[in-house]
């Protein structure tokens, strides 16, 4: 029996209905499944601040969007609902200053019992803020 692909959108759009998700507002730009990629528009809002009425985004922030990029990208690559986080790791490579991010996600290994994947997060002026990796559980419950 051949397996039905997910409706990616669609997936997305379920995934919104988080109330967290949905704080985070993050706008799915483009995916690839063979290549097992998401790209996300994250808007700016001002309860991303590091310190109110200063320049940053907070590194919960840029950690939320990397757990939450990396799981949706294993989805796509694996063509399975979202997955439980094993480990998160993540470098902080400079501060992301106010404004749009970019998250670009890619899968690593899309294995039976557990999944990898990458994401980098550049901020509005185009720069590399941080990276990182999350392994999931990919067994079927």
């Amino acid at each position: 029996m051949e397996e039905k692909e997910l409706d990616i959108e669609r997936l997305w759009r379920g995934w919104l209905r988080s109330p967290f998700h949905s704080f985070l507002h993050m706008d799915l730009e483009a995916f690839d499944r063979e290549a097992g990629t998401a790209t996300f528009n994250i808007p700016f809002k001002e309860a991303y601040a590091r310190t109110a009425g200063e320049e940053g985004i907070h590194g919960g922030v840029l950690a939320s969007i990397i757990d939450i990029a990396a799981d949706f990208a294993l989805a796509v690559a694996m063509n399975r609902m979202g997955f439980p986080t094993i480990d998160l790791r993540i470098d902080y490579l400079r501060m992301a200053s106010n404004g749009d991010m970019t998250a670009k996600a890619r899968t690593i290994k899309k294995g039976r019992t557990i999944g990898v994947a990458e994401v980098e997060v550049y901020d509005a002026k185009g720069r590399l803020c941080a990276v990182g990796r999350g392994a999931y559980a990919t067994a079927a419950g």
